[in-house]
């Protein structure tokens, strides 16, 4: 079943949100910039209906995920009355639960999900662990796509990520955090680019 089926299937949404992910002093990545471009299409299709974008940012960043999702909707032709940022959260649970306490009629109703395709399914899970109804609608341009590296590398996170979300359901928040902890130590070995990320969230928790 494609997006367009999903929506008749499950009527209009009540709004659309869009995972933050890396930016460049303001300007989305590529990564970004597809889940973006998602976006432009869906408002289009769905006039009215409020956009939301989220996501926090590092230390050494002036811009958050959320403002520069903004910014380019806004360079795309959306309405600004129609957008919302939430520029705090440095993960996906974090930008959801932000997004929560600032706009509380996220849990009203039920709306869409724009990230990347292996990133969907945990996003959902985690929305409907925080008491959103919502389905994932991904971009179909990621630059990260099967067979790259880069796909393998995605799935092996995404494949840790549902399991720290499980493992929350099953035995709580202090299991999962201290799974998901060493799962963060050991891609930092594989891949050193994200222990600055990792050091930041573990900062976090501890505060």
């Amino acid at each position: 079943m494609n997006s367009s089926e999903k929506a008749r299937s499950s009527g209009t949404p009540a709004w659309l949100l869009v995972l933050g992910t890396a930016q460049y002093d303001g300007r989305p990545s590529p990564h970004f910039r597809a889940r973006l471009d998602h976006v432009v299409q869906l408002a289009e299709r769905w006039s009215g209906i409020p956009v939301v974008t989220v996501g926090g940012k590092m230390p050494v960043d002036r811009f958050t995920e959320a403002e520069a999702g903004l910014n380019y909707l806004q360079e795309q032709g959306v309405e600004p009355t129609r957008i919302h940022a939430v520029g705090e959260g440095s993960d996906s649970r974090g930008s959801l639960c932000a997004a929560l306490a600032e706009l509380p009629w996220l849990g009203e109703g039920r709306g869409v999900l724009i990230s990347d395709p292996l990133h969907g399914p945990r996003v959902v899970l985690l929305a409907r662990q925080l008491g959103i109804r919502a389905w994932a609608d991904p971009t179909r341009t990621s630059p990260t796509q099967f067979p790259r590296p880069t796909w393998w590398l995605a799935l092996t996170h995404e494949a840790g990520g549902l399991l720290v979300a499980v493992v929350s359901h099953l035995f709580g928040r202090d299991r999962a955090d201290r799974l998901e902890d060493a799962l963060r130590r050991l891609q930092g070995k594989i891949r050193p680019s994200r222990r600055a990320r990792h050091e930041q969230l573990r900062r976090q928790s501890e505060n």
